[in-house]
Protein backbone atom coordinates (compact mmCIF):
# COMPACT_ATOMS: atom_id res chain seq x y z
CA UNK A 1 0.00 0.00 0.00
CA UNK A 2 1.30 3.42 -0.69
CA UNK A 3 3.22 2.47 -3.53
CA UNK A 4 2.41 4.51 -6.38
CA UNK A 5 2.88 3.19 -10.13
CA UNK A 6 5.21 4.53 -12.44
CA UNK A 7 5.30 7.65 -14.58
CA UNK A 8 4.81 6.64 -17.78
CA UNK A 9 6.64 8.56 -20.49
CA UNK A 10 5.43 11.30 -21.56
CA UNK A 11 4.81 12.52 -25.25
CA UNK A 12 4.16 16.24 -26.23
CA UNK A 13 3.73 17.71 -30.08
CA UNK A 14 4.97 21.02 -30.53
CA UNK A 15 4.39 23.71 -33.72
CA UNK A 16 7.70 25.61 -34.23
CA UNK A 17 7.85 28.90 -35.77
CA UNK A 18 10.09 27.92 -38.53
CA UNK A 19 11.71 24.43 -39.66
CA UNK A 20 13.79 22.44 -37.44
CA UNK A 21 16.08 19.94 -38.03
CA UNK A 22 17.24 16.70 -36.09
CA UNK A 23 20.63 18.37 -35.88
CA UNK A 24 19.17 21.56 -33.85
CA UNK A 25 17.49 19.18 -31.68
CA UNK A 26 20.18 17.52 -30.82
CA UNK A 27 22.64 20.40 -30.49
CA UNK A 28 20.22 22.15 -27.91
CA UNK A 29 18.32 19.70 -26.34
CA UNK A 30 21.12 17.03 -25.86
CA UNK A 31 20.08 13.53 -24.35
CA UNK A 32 16.32 15.21 -22.95
CA UNK A 33 14.41 12.65 -25.45
CA UNK A 34 13.82 9.50 -25.71
CA UNK A 35 12.32 9.58 -29.58
CA UNK A 36 11.52 12.52 -31.75
CA UNK A 37 9.62 12.85 -35.04
CA UNK A 38 8.58 15.54 -37.51
CA UNK A 39 4.81 15.01 -38.35
CA UNK A 40 4.41 17.05 -41.60
CA UNK A 41 6.56 17.67 -44.51
CA UNK A 42 7.49 21.72 -43.50
CA UNK A 43 9.53 19.96 -40.25
CA UNK A 44 7.67 22.48 -38.04
CA UNK A 45 5.34 20.02 -36.01
CA UNK A 46 7.34 17.37 -34.18
CA UNK A 47 6.26 14.47 -31.75
CA UNK A 48 8.46 14.28 -28.89
CA UNK A 49 8.93 11.62 -26.17
CA UNK A 50 10.57 12.27 -22.78
CA UNK A 51 11.19 10.95 -19.19
CA UNK A 52 9.06 13.35 -16.82
CA UNK A 53 10.79 12.50 -13.99
CA UNK A 54 14.17 13.42 -15.53
CA UNK A 55 12.36 16.45 -16.99
CA UNK A 56 9.37 18.15 -16.43
CA UNK A 57 7.10 19.26 -19.66
CA UNK A 58 8.03 22.86 -18.55
CA UNK A 59 11.89 22.60 -18.30
CA UNK A 60 11.32 20.84 -22.32
CA UNK A 61 9.52 23.71 -22.98
CA UNK A 62 11.88 26.01 -22.12
CA UNK A 63 14.77 24.62 -23.63
CA UNK A 64 12.86 24.18 -26.88
CA UNK A 65 12.36 28.13 -27.03
CA UNK A 66 16.31 28.07 -27.80
CA UNK A 67 15.80 26.04 -30.80
CA UNK A 68 13.19 28.22 -32.56
CA UNK A 69 9.98 29.88 -30.99
CA UNK A 70 6.93 27.85 -30.46
CA UNK A 71 3.77 28.52 -31.69
CA UNK A 72 1.78 25.97 -29.81
CA UNK A 73 2.23 22.57 -28.23
CA UNK A 74 0.38 20.07 -26.56
CA UNK A 75 0.06 16.57 -25.26
CA UNK A 76 -0.15 13.34 -27.05
CA UNK A 77 -2.76 10.83 -26.43
CA UNK A 78 -4.81 8.51 -27.71
CA UNK A 79 -8.02 9.02 -29.78
CA UNK A 80 -11.06 7.14 -28.54
CA UNK A 81 -13.93 6.46 -31.17
CA UNK A 82 -16.68 7.22 -28.22
CA UNK A 83 -18.70 9.64 -26.68
CA UNK A 84 -17.45 10.63 -23.11
CA UNK A 85 -21.16 11.31 -22.19
CA UNK A 86 -22.03 8.92 -19.37
CA UNK A 87 -24.68 6.31 -19.53
CA UNK A 88 -26.40 7.37 -16.12
CA UNK A 89 -29.48 7.24 -16.70
CA UNK A 90 -30.79 10.63 -15.23
CA UNK A 91 -28.30 12.53 -16.55
CA UNK A 92 -30.66 14.83 -18.58
CA UNK A 93 -32.15 16.01 -16.01
CA UNK A 94 -28.38 17.48 -14.23
CA UNK A 95 -28.77 20.48 -16.32
CA UNK A 96 -26.00 22.47 -13.99
CA UNK A 97 -23.68 20.54 -15.58
CA UNK A 98 -24.20 21.96 -19.22
CA UNK A 99 -24.62 25.26 -17.07
CA UNK A 100 -21.01 25.16 -14.98
CA UNK A 101 -19.23 23.03 -18.61
CA UNK A 102 -18.61 19.85 -16.82
CA UNK A 103 -19.85 17.97 -19.25
CA UNK A 104 -16.76 19.58 -21.89
CA UNK A 105 -14.54 19.45 -19.47
CA UNK A 106 -14.70 15.59 -19.08
CA UNK A 107 -12.94 15.43 -22.61
CA UNK A 108 -10.16 16.31 -20.88
CA UNK A 109 -10.33 14.40 -17.71
CA UNK A 110 -13.48 12.40 -15.53
CA UNK A 111 -10.98 12.68 -12.23
CA UNK A 112 -9.69 10.05 -9.98
CA UNK A 113 -5.81 10.21 -9.85
CA UNK A 114 -3.39 12.60 -11.05
CA UNK A 115 -0.16 11.93 -13.21
CA UNK A 116 2.17 11.11 -9.91
CA UNK A 117 -0.44 8.54 -9.07
CA UNK A 118 -2.10 10.78 -6.48
CA UNK A 119 -5.41 9.53 -5.74
CA UNK A 120 -7.89 12.61 -5.26
CA UNK A 121 -9.92 12.69 -2.37
CA UNK A 122 -12.56 15.38 -1.82
CA UNK A 123 -14.05 15.95 2.58
CA UNK A 124 -17.59 16.17 2.61
CA UNK A 125 -18.09 18.29 6.12
CA UNK A 126 -21.90 17.50 6.25
CA UNK A 127 -24.31 14.82 7.71
CA UNK A 128 -23.38 11.92 6.13
CA UNK A 129 -23.79 9.73 3.41
CA UNK A 130 -24.86 5.67 3.44
CA UNK A 131 -22.03 3.55 2.61
CA UNK A 132 -24.37 1.26 0.36
CA UNK A 133 -26.25 3.99 -1.90
CA UNK A 134 -25.56 2.63 -5.19
CA UNK A 135 -24.46 5.36 -7.06
CA UNK A 136 -21.41 6.10 -4.48
CA UNK A 137 -20.06 2.63 -5.12
CA UNK A 138 -16.10 2.95 -5.43
CA UNK A 139 -16.18 6.81 -4.14
CA UNK A 140 -16.20 6.62 -0.97
CA UNK A 141 -12.87 6.95 0.39
CA UNK A 142 -11.45 3.94 2.94
CA UNK A 143 -8.72 4.19 5.40
CA UNK A 144 -7.03 1.64 4.24
CA UNK A 145 -4.69 1.34 7.61
CA UNK A 146 -7.69 1.00 9.99
CA UNK A 147 -9.01 -2.76 10.42
CA UNK A 148 -12.52 -2.58 10.27
CA UNK A 149 -14.79 -3.91 13.32
CA UNK A 150 -11.81 -4.85 15.60
CA UNK A 151 -12.65 -2.14 17.88
CA UNK A 152 -8.73 -1.13 17.66
CA UNK A 153 -7.20 2.16 16.92
CA UNK A 154 -4.73 0.49 14.18
CA UNK A 155 -3.28 4.01 12.90
CA UNK A 156 -3.63 5.65 15.93
CA UNK A 157 -5.24 8.62 15.41
CA UNK A 158 -7.85 8.77 17.82
CA UNK A 159 -11.07 7.37 16.10
CA UNK A 160 -11.65 3.81 16.51
CA UNK A 161 -12.67 1.76 13.15
CA UNK A 162 -12.93 5.57 11.35
CA UNK A 163 -12.56 3.21 8.11
CA UNK A 164 -15.06 5.28 6.26
CA UNK A 165 -14.45 8.75 7.91
CA UNK A 166 -16.04 9.97 11.00
CA UNK A 167 -19.22 10.99 13.02
CA UNK A 168 -18.19 14.11 15.07
CA UNK A 169 -21.89 14.79 15.90
CA UNK A 170 -22.26 10.90 17.24
CA UNK A 171 -18.96 10.26 18.51
CA UNK A 172 -18.33 7.17 16.38
CA UNK A 173 -17.38 5.95 12.98
CA UNK A 174 -20.91 5.94 11.51
CA UNK A 175 -21.04 7.88 8.75
CA UNK A 176 -24.45 6.88 7.66
CA UNK A 177 -25.66 9.73 10.24
CA UNK A 178 -26.25 8.17 13.09
CA UNK A 179 -30.22 8.01 13.95
CA UNK A 180 -32.05 5.88 11.33
CA UNK A 181 -29.56 6.34 8.68
CA UNK A 182 -30.92 9.91 7.15
CA UNK A 183 -28.13 12.45 5.63
CA UNK A 184 -31.06 14.04 4.00
CA UNK A 185 -28.13 17.22 3.30
CA UNK A 186 -25.01 15.39 3.02
CA UNK A 187 -26.07 12.56 0.10
CA UNK A 188 -26.85 15.40 -2.74
CA UNK A 189 -24.08 17.51 -1.65
CA UNK A 190 -22.05 14.69 -1.77
CA UNK A 191 -23.67 13.44 -5.28
CA UNK A 192 -22.86 16.64 -6.66
CA UNK A 193 -18.95 16.68 -6.48
CA UNK A 194 -18.78 12.69 -6.69
CA UNK A 195 -21.89 10.43 -7.54
CA UNK A 196 -20.06 7.43 -9.76
CA UNK A 197 -20.52 8.23 -13.44
CA UNK A 198 -21.09 6.11 -16.16
CA UNK A 199 -21.61 3.44 -14.15
CA UNK A 200 -25.63 3.11 -15.88
CA UNK A 201 -27.29 4.12 -12.26
CA UNK A 202 -29.00 7.48 -11.28
CA UNK A 203 -26.67 10.66 -11.69
CA UNK A 204 -22.73 11.73 -12.50
CA UNK A 205 -21.17 13.91 -10.34
CA UNK A 206 -18.49 16.56 -11.54
CA UNK A 207 -16.11 13.77 -10.94
CA UNK A 208 -17.44 10.29 -12.20
CA UNK A 209 -14.36 8.70 -10.02
CA UNK A 210 -13.27 10.54 -6.68
CA UNK A 211 -12.69 9.67 -3.21
CA UNK A 212 -15.41 11.42 -1.24
CA UNK A 213 -14.00 11.23 2.42
CA UNK A 214 -17.13 11.64 4.31
CA UNK A 215 -17.17 13.93 7.97
CA UNK A 216 -19.90 14.57 9.88
CA UNK A 217 -21.13 17.38 12.23
CA UNK A 218 -24.49 17.51 12.12
CA UNK A 219 -27.42 14.87 12.59
CA UNK A 220 -30.32 15.95 10.13
CA UNK A 221 -32.26 12.30 11.49
CA UNK A 222 -32.97 13.27 14.69
CA UNK A 223 -33.43 16.74 13.92
CA UNK A 224 -30.62 17.28 16.39
CA UNK A 225 -28.68 20.01 14.72
CA UNK A 226 -26.80 21.09 17.60
CA UNK A 227 -23.70 21.72 15.99
CA UNK A 228 -20.44 23.51 17.68
CA UNK A 229 -17.66 24.56 16.56
CA UNK A 230 -15.56 23.03 18.24
CA UNK A 231 -16.93 19.98 15.85
CA UNK A 232 -15.98 22.15 13.23
CA UNK A 233 -12.52 22.22 14.37
CA UNK A 234 -11.71 19.04 15.64
CA UNK A 235 -13.72 17.89 11.43
CA UNK A 236 -11.24 19.57 10.08
CA UNK A 237 -8.67 18.79 12.54
CA UNK A 238 -9.34 15.39 11.13
CA UNK A 239 -8.88 16.12 7.64
CA UNK A 240 -5.86 18.09 7.97
CA UNK A 241 -4.24 15.03 9.47
CA UNK A 242 -4.91 12.56 6.37
CA UNK A 243 -3.13 14.79 4.41
CA UNK A 244 -0.23 15.78 6.53
CA UNK A 245 0.41 12.32 7.26
CA UNK A 246 -0.25 11.68 3.12
CA UNK A 247 2.10 14.09 2.69
CA UNK A 248 5.21 13.71 5.36
CA UNK A 249 4.90 9.94 4.29
CA UNK A 250 4.96 10.57 0.25
CA UNK A 251 1.72 8.48 0.13
CA UNK A 252 2.38 5.67 1.57
CA UNK A 253 -0.51 6.36 4.75
CA UNK A 254 -2.80 9.41 4.69
CA UNK A 255 -5.14 10.95 1.99
CA UNK A 256 -4.32 13.40 -0.81
CA UNK A 257 -6.93 15.65 0.37
CA UNK A 258 -7.37 18.64 -1.78
CA UNK A 259 -10.49 20.51 -1.06
CA UNK A 260 -13.33 20.70 1.48
CA UNK A 261 -16.88 21.18 1.47
CA UNK A 262 -19.07 22.75 3.87
CA UNK A 263 -22.21 23.89 2.85
CA UNK A 264 -23.27 25.43 6.29
CA UNK A 265 -22.37 28.41 8.68
CA UNK A 266 -23.74 31.17 10.83
CA UNK A 267 -25.72 34.00 9.89
CA UNK A 268 -24.73 37.34 11.58
CA UNK A 269 -21.47 36.31 12.86
CA UNK A 270 -18.08 38.00 12.58
CA UNK A 271 -14.35 36.54 12.17
CA UNK A 272 -13.48 37.89 15.39
CA UNK A 273 -16.10 35.91 16.92
CA UNK A 274 -14.46 32.71 16.08
CA UNK A 275 -10.73 33.58 15.22
CA UNK A 276 -9.81 30.02 15.69
CA UNK A 277 -12.40 28.52 13.23
CA UNK A 278 -11.19 31.21 10.60
CA UNK A 279 -7.56 30.11 11.52
CA UNK A 280 -8.15 26.45 10.68
CA UNK A 281 -8.29 27.51 6.36
CA UNK A 282 -5.00 28.93 6.65
CA UNK A 283 -3.78 25.99 8.39
CA UNK A 284 -4.97 23.50 6.04
CA UNK A 285 -4.19 25.73 3.15
CA UNK A 286 -0.29 25.03 4.54
CA UNK A 287 -0.61 21.48 3.78
CA UNK A 288 -2.36 21.94 0.60
CA UNK A 289 -6.02 21.86 1.15
CA UNK A 290 -8.35 24.05 -0.67
CA UNK A 291 -11.75 25.14 1.21
CA UNK A 292 -15.21 25.60 -0.17
CA UNK A 293 -17.93 27.25 1.96
CA UNK A 294 -21.57 28.39 0.88
CA UNK A 295 -22.91 31.46 1.63
CA UNK A 296 -25.99 32.30 3.80
CA UNK A 297 -29.26 31.92 2.01
CA UNK A 298 -30.50 35.73 3.09
CA UNK A 299 -30.23 37.74 0.85
CA UNK A 300 -27.93 40.73 3.08
CA UNK A 301 -24.73 41.89 2.71
CA UNK A 302 -22.76 39.68 4.58
CA UNK A 303 -20.21 42.13 5.04
CA UNK A 304 -22.50 44.19 7.08
CA UNK A 305 -24.99 41.30 8.28
CA UNK A 306 -22.28 39.12 9.00
CA UNK A 307 -21.66 35.52 8.18
CA UNK A 308 -19.61 32.63 8.74
CA UNK A 309 -17.58 31.19 7.07
CA UNK A 310 -17.44 33.61 4.49
CA UNK A 311 -16.23 36.09 5.81
CA UNK A 312 -13.17 34.15 7.36
CA UNK A 313 -9.99 35.65 5.67
CA UNK A 314 -7.93 32.87 3.78
CA UNK A 315 -6.35 32.49 0.65
CA UNK A 316 -7.62 29.23 0.41
CA UNK A 317 -11.00 29.57 1.20
CA UNK A 318 -13.48 30.02 -1.80
CA UNK A 319 -17.02 31.21 -1.31
CA UNK A 320 -20.19 30.62 -3.20
CA UNK A 321 -23.31 31.97 -4.05
CA UNK A 322 -26.06 30.89 -6.25
CA UNK A 323 -27.89 31.17 -9.54
CA UNK A 324 -30.74 30.29 -11.21
CA UNK A 325 -31.13 27.93 -14.56
CA UNK A 326 -31.35 31.26 -16.41
CA UNK A 327 -27.90 32.69 -14.70
CA UNK A 328 -29.82 34.95 -12.75
CA UNK A 329 -28.54 35.79 -9.01
CA UNK A 330 -30.57 33.28 -6.43
CA UNK A 331 -31.41 34.43 -3.08
CA UNK A 332 -28.34 34.37 -1.07
CA UNK A 333 -25.51 36.52 0.82
CA UNK A 334 -23.67 39.15 -1.35
CA UNK A 335 -20.39 41.25 -1.40
CA UNK A 336 -18.40 42.39 -3.83
CA UNK A 337 -15.16 41.44 -1.52
CA UNK A 338 -16.20 38.72 0.86
CA UNK A 339 -18.08 36.59 -2.12
CA UNK A 340 -16.41 34.94 -4.73
CA UNK A 341 -18.27 33.65 -7.38
CA UNK A 342 -21.82 31.69 -8.26
CA UNK A 343 -22.84 28.09 -9.20
CA UNK A 344 -25.94 27.03 -9.92
CA UNK A 345 -27.81 26.66 -6.62
CA UNK A 346 -31.71 26.39 -8.07
CA UNK A 347 -33.55 23.42 -8.63
CA UNK A 348 -30.56 21.32 -8.59
CA UNK A 349 -30.96 17.63 -9.44
CA UNK A 350 -28.86 15.11 -7.22
CA UNK A 351 -28.81 11.80 -5.34
CA UNK A 352 -31.31 11.24 -1.95
CA UNK A 353 -30.67 9.89 1.71
CA UNK A 354 -30.48 6.28 1.49
CA UNK A 355 -33.21 5.43 3.06
CA UNK A 356 -36.05 2.75 3.49
CA UNK A 357 -38.63 4.98 2.79
CA UNK A 358 -36.49 6.27 -0.29
CA UNK A 359 -35.69 3.29 -1.19
CA UNK A 360 -39.31 1.53 -1.14
CA UNK A 361 -40.13 4.27 -2.70
CA UNK A 362 -38.08 4.37 -5.90
CA UNK A 363 -36.93 8.47 -4.30
CA UNK A 364 -33.47 8.23 -4.23
CA UNK A 365 -33.04 11.05 -6.47
CA UNK A 366 -35.02 14.07 -6.98
CA UNK A 367 -34.53 17.68 -8.16
CA UNK A 368 -35.52 20.59 -6.18
CA UNK A 369 -32.51 21.01 -4.03
CA UNK A 370 -32.57 24.65 -3.67
CA UNK A 371 -29.74 27.27 -2.14
CA UNK A 372 -26.04 27.67 -1.55
CA UNK A 373 -25.27 24.45 -0.18
CA UNK A 374 -25.97 23.07 -3.54
CA UNK A 375 -24.24 25.54 -5.04
CA UNK A 376 -20.90 24.96 -3.07
CA UNK A 377 -20.15 21.60 -3.82
CA UNK A 378 -19.96 22.16 -8.03
CA UNK A 379 -16.78 24.44 -6.60
CA UNK A 380 -15.20 21.82 -4.49
CA UNK A 381 -15.89 19.25 -7.56
CA UNK A 382 -14.40 21.18 -9.69
CA UNK A 383 -11.32 21.79 -7.69
CA UNK A 384 -11.20 17.82 -7.43
CA UNK A 385 -11.63 17.89 -11.16
CA UNK A 386 -8.69 20.24 -11.68
CA UNK A 387 -6.80 18.34 -9.49
CA UNK A 388 -6.57 15.21 -11.64
CA UNK A 389 -5.86 17.42 -14.79
CA UNK A 390 -2.69 18.91 -13.05
CA UNK A 391 0.62 18.90 -14.87
CA UNK A 392 4.35 18.46 -13.63
CA UNK A 393 5.27 21.91 -13.10
CA UNK A 394 1.96 22.48 -10.60
CA UNK A 395 2.48 19.17 -8.91
CA UNK A 396 6.10 20.39 -8.44
CA UNK A 397 4.75 23.70 -6.86
CA UNK A 398 2.15 22.04 -5.03
CA UNK A 399 4.69 19.81 -3.43
CA UNK A 400 7.07 23.02 -2.57
CA UNK A 401 5.10 25.37 -1.98
CA UNK A 402 1.82 24.98 -1.53
CA UNK A 403 0.16 27.83 -0.04
CA UNK A 404 1.25 29.50 -3.48
CA UNK A 405 -0.39 26.10 -5.30
CA UNK A 406 -4.06 27.13 -3.87
CA UNK A 407 -3.78 30.75 -4.74
CA UNK A 408 -3.23 29.55 -8.10
CA UNK A 409 -5.49 27.38 -8.52
CA UNK A 410 -7.90 29.48 -6.84
CA UNK A 411 -7.28 31.97 -9.60
CA UNK A 412 -7.51 29.17 -12.16
CA UNK A 413 -11.56 29.04 -10.77
CA UNK A 414 -12.33 32.11 -10.43
CA UNK A 415 -10.93 34.26 -13.70
CA UNK A 416 -12.51 31.03 -15.96
CA UNK A 417 -16.28 31.70 -14.37
CA UNK A 418 -18.40 33.57 -16.63
CA UNK A 419 -18.81 37.30 -16.04
CA UNK A 420 -22.85 37.71 -16.04
CA UNK A 421 -24.73 41.26 -15.97
CA UNK A 422 -26.83 39.61 -13.56
CA UNK A 423 -24.13 38.99 -10.99
CA UNK A 424 -23.24 42.78 -10.53
CA UNK A 425 -22.35 43.70 -7.13
CA UNK A 426 -23.21 40.27 -5.87
CA UNK A 427 -19.99 39.08 -5.71
CA UNK A 428 -16.37 39.58 -6.02
CA UNK A 429 -15.99 38.10 -9.97
CA UNK A 430 -19.91 38.79 -10.84
CA UNK A 431 -19.16 35.55 -12.38
CA UNK A 432 -20.43 31.51 -12.73
CA UNK A 433 -18.23 29.06 -12.66
CA UNK A 434 -17.52 27.45 -15.78
CA UNK A 435 -14.98 24.46 -15.05
CA UNK A 436 -13.47 24.12 -18.90
CA UNK A 437 -12.29 27.69 -18.66
CA UNK A 438 -10.65 26.91 -15.69
CA UNK A 439 -8.97 23.74 -17.26
CA UNK A 440 -7.81 26.40 -20.04
CA UNK A 441 -6.11 28.58 -17.67
CA UNK A 442 -4.32 25.16 -15.84
CA UNK A 443 -3.39 23.85 -19.56
CA UNK A 444 -1.49 27.79 -20.21
CA UNK A 445 0.13 27.90 -16.82
CA UNK A 446 1.45 24.39 -17.86
CA UNK A 447 2.38 24.77 -21.06
CA UNK A 448 4.32 28.70 -19.58
CA UNK A 449 2.10 30.52 -21.17
CA UNK A 450 0.71 31.85 -17.82
CA UNK A 451 3.44 33.36 -15.43
CA UNK A 452 3.26 32.80 -11.63
CA UNK A 453 5.56 35.36 -11.06
CA UNK A 454 2.80 37.69 -12.69
CA UNK A 455 0.25 35.86 -10.23
CA UNK A 456 2.43 36.52 -7.25
CA UNK A 457 2.43 39.84 -7.77
CA UNK A 458 -0.75 40.16 -8.69
CA UNK A 459 -2.21 38.45 -4.61
CA UNK A 460 -1.54 41.08 -2.87
CA UNK A 461 -1.68 39.78 1.27
CA UNK A 462 -1.46 41.48 4.66
CA UNK A 463 -0.08 39.57 6.96
CA UNK A 464 -0.99 38.55 9.85
CA UNK A 465 -4.79 38.47 8.79
CA UNK A 466 -6.77 38.46 11.28
CA UNK A 467 -4.35 40.32 13.29
CA UNK A 468 -5.14 42.86 16.51
CA UNK A 469 -5.06 46.11 14.11
CA UNK A 470 -1.56 46.69 13.80
CA UNK A 471 -0.92 46.82 9.92
CA UNK A 472 2.20 46.59 8.56
CA UNK A 473 2.73 48.37 5.66
CA UNK A 474 6.61 47.78 4.19
CA UNK A 475 5.37 44.97 1.03
CA UNK A 476 7.60 44.97 -1.51
CA UNK A 477 4.54 44.86 -3.79
CA UNK A 478 3.20 48.55 -2.12
CA UNK A 479 3.63 51.44 -5.35
CA UNK A 480 5.12 54.08 -4.67
CA UNK A 481 3.07 57.09 -4.31
CA UNK A 482 0.43 54.54 -3.12
CA UNK A 483 -2.45 56.26 -0.95
CA UNK A 484 -3.69 54.04 1.97
CA UNK A 485 -7.53 54.64 3.32
CA UNK A 486 -9.25 52.48 5.97
CA UNK A 487 -13.26 51.98 5.65
CA UNK A 488 -15.42 49.80 8.53
CA UNK A 489 -17.83 47.01 7.16
CA UNK A 490 -20.71 49.74 6.38
CA UNK A 491 -17.94 51.55 3.78
CA UNK A 492 -17.18 54.48 6.90
CA UNK A 493 -14.37 55.48 6.48
CA UNK A 494 -11.70 55.12 9.05
CA UNK A 495 -9.34 58.49 10.69
CA UNK A 496 -6.13 57.24 10.64
CA UNK A 497 -1.99 58.21 10.80
CA UNK A 498 0.72 56.06 9.51
CA UNK A 499 3.66 55.93 11.32
CA UNK A 500 6.67 54.64 10.94
CA UNK A 501 5.38 52.25 7.55
CA UNK A 502 2.36 51.24 10.04
CA UNK A 503 -1.21 51.30 10.26
CA UNK A 504 -3.13 51.38 13.87
CA UNK A 505 -6.76 50.40 14.18
CA UNK A 506 -6.14 48.64 17.35
CA UNK A 507 -8.57 51.00 18.71
CA UNK A 508 -11.46 50.32 17.06
CA UNK A 509 -13.71 47.51 17.42
CA UNK A 510 -13.13 44.17 16.28
CA UNK A 511 -14.75 43.40 12.86
CA UNK A 512 -14.59 43.26 8.95
CA UNK A 513 -12.52 45.96 7.80
CA UNK A 514 -11.06 47.15 4.13
CA UNK A 515 -8.10 48.83 3.39
CA UNK A 516 -7.98 50.61 0.50
CA UNK A 517 -4.80 51.04 -1.82
CA UNK A 518 -4.78 53.72 -4.51
CA UNK A 519 -1.97 53.87 -6.60
CA UNK A 520 -0.84 55.16 -10.21
CA UNK A 521 -0.99 51.55 -11.21
CA UNK A 522 -4.88 51.18 -9.91
CA UNK A 523 -6.44 50.52 -6.73
CA UNK A 524 -7.92 47.41 -4.79
CA UNK A 525 -9.02 46.89 -1.46
CA UNK A 526 -8.07 43.92 0.94
CA UNK A 527 -10.39 42.38 3.76
CA UNK A 528 -8.56 42.52 7.08
CA UNK A 529 -10.15 41.15 10.27
CA UNK A 530 -9.36 43.14 13.61
CA UNK A 531 -9.37 40.31 16.57
CA UNK A 532 -10.04 41.10 19.90
CA UNK A 533 -6.85 41.53 21.89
Amino acid sequence: MGIKPPVEKQVIIVHFAKSVQMDDLQSICNEMFINAEFLNFEKTLWKLEFNPRHFPTYVVLNQLKKVSDILSSQEDGLVQLRSTTPNDPFLSSQWHLNAIKAINSWDLSKGGVNKNGDTIVVAVVDDGLHVNHPDFQGNIWINKDEIPNNLIDDDNNGYIDDVYGWNFMGQNNDISDSINYNASHGTPVAGIIGAKGNNQTGICGINWHVKLMIVNIADTAGNNMNTYQSDVVRAYSYILHQRKLYNQTNGARGAFVVVTNSSWGVDKKFPHQAPLWCAMYDSLGKYGIMNVVAVTNSTENVDVYGDLPTLCSSDALITVGSTTTSDQYFNCGYSTTSVDLSAPGANIFSSRAYTSQNINGNQIYRNGHNGTSFAAPMVAGAIGLLNSFTCDKFDELMKNDPIRANMLMKRFVLEGADVMPSLEGKSLTAARLNIYNSMRLMTMFCFDELSFEKISKESKMLFPNPGVGIVNLGFDWLETNTQVEVFSAEGKRIDIQIVNNQIDISQHLPGVYYIRFRSPLGNFNIKYVLMNQ
